[in-house]
């Protein structure tokens, strides 16, 4: 390692490392939930289920954590040659995940991918199951330095606090006041969330607020038990009804918002831990890109070999998340260094 990459590991403000860890790991875990299980499509009835739906709404923070990240560390970036340069590495991160995924669907899934198949679901983005953030991200991306510039223009901190409530609104409430064929508010823009995420990041690196732990928890807890307690109380031989939405929702944002605000000033005196949140931080995009991989890999085995119920295979979650997680860590890690040698972006 170079002294330049030392002093800069030296320099990195460790809470943002460990949000970036928690972001991969809280993505990676809510793929259970979402995605892998049949978590909401089973009754909900016993204590497994009423835990299960507890830390389901944390499990979801996970893109939220990362688009709040990217407001608060790119809030000085303008538009220059330097900025754009930096995108590079995103995309070629992208395509080369695409292409592995592509050859583990074609050789290992038994999945028919034709030359003009590939080209196409590269560019649809989806080689990759997951890489619709991608598609958002370079929008994101492109917008960033004229958003920084909107956001400076804005003369007053109450001003911005009306920015951030007017986004919230937009963007939140629709979550919640349109369903089962209401439609009580503007829903046009609910899809515009990454910008709600964006400018809480970029108001919180301006403005560093800070609130006791015990409250941020209290919240946090407060938020997470709506749909488990809501179910218990008034709900029976039915799945989960998702009464507090999703993660970009009333309280999903909260939820997001609160636990930001809970470690983004953390610190740890350890270089071991250090070094480890800076590690899987740097690594976490790739992470995302190739999780895919180990999500087909390691799911089908552990259903067909131990799944019984929802219930039950609730305890699974507590093996099967680490063995994605250090699996994604370690071909991300190899990527990387591979990267390295040839000295690619």
């Amino acid at each position: 390692m170079s002294a330049i990459q030392i002093k800069e590991r030296k320099n990195r403000i460790i809470g943002l490392d460990l949000l970036r860890s928690c972001a991969i790991l809280f993505v990676i875990a809510g793929h259970f939930f979402v995605l892998k299980t049949p978590f909401k499509s089973t009754i909900f009835d016993g204590f497994s289920m009423f835990l299960q739906a507890s830390v389901f709404p944390l499990f979801l923070t996970g893109v939220p954590l990362f688009l709040m990240l990217t407001g608060y560390l790119n809030t000085n970036k303008t538009v220059s040659k330097q900025y754009y340069k930096g995108g590079i590495r995103v995309l070629v991160a992208y395509l080369f995940f695409s292409i592995v995924t592509i050859l583990f669907r074609k050789y290992w899934l038994g999945e028919d991918f034709s030359f003009r198949h590939v080209i196409g679901s590269i560019l649809r983005f989806n080689a990759i199951p997951y890489a619709w953030y991608i598609e958002m991200w370079i929008g994101l991306f492109l917008l960033t330095p004229f958003l920084n510039m909107m956001y400076k223009a804005i003369p007053t901190q109450r001003q911005k606090q009306i920015l951030l409530l007017t986004l919230y609104v937009m963007t939140a409430l629709p979550d919640l006041c349109n369903r089962y064929g209401l439609h009580l508010v503007p829903g046009f823009w609910d899809s515009c969330f990454p910008l709600t995420f964006f400018f809480v990041g970029t108001y919180i690196h301006e403005y560093k607020p800070r609130f006791k732990s015990w409250k941020l928890w209290v919240l946090i807890l407060s938020m997470c038990l709506i749909n488990p307690v809501f179910n218990a109380l008034f709900v029976q031989n039915h799945t989960l009804i998702q009464i507090a939405g999703g993660p970009w929702g009333v309280f999903g944002t909260v939820i997001a918002v609160a636990f930001f605000l809970l470690f983004y000033q953390t610190d740890f005196k350890s270089p071991a831990i250090r070094m480890s949140l800076t590690k899987v931080s740097l690594l976490s995009l790739d992470m995302y890109l190739c999780c895919y991989i180990f999500d087909a890999l390691v799911y089908p085995y552990f259903m067909d070999h131990y799944f019984v119920s929802q219930s039950q295979f609730g305890i699974y979650f507590f093996i099967i998340i680490p063995i994605l997680f250090v699996g994604s860590f370690l071909m991300a890690w190899l990527k990387d260094y591979m990267f390295r040698l040839l000295k690619i972006a």
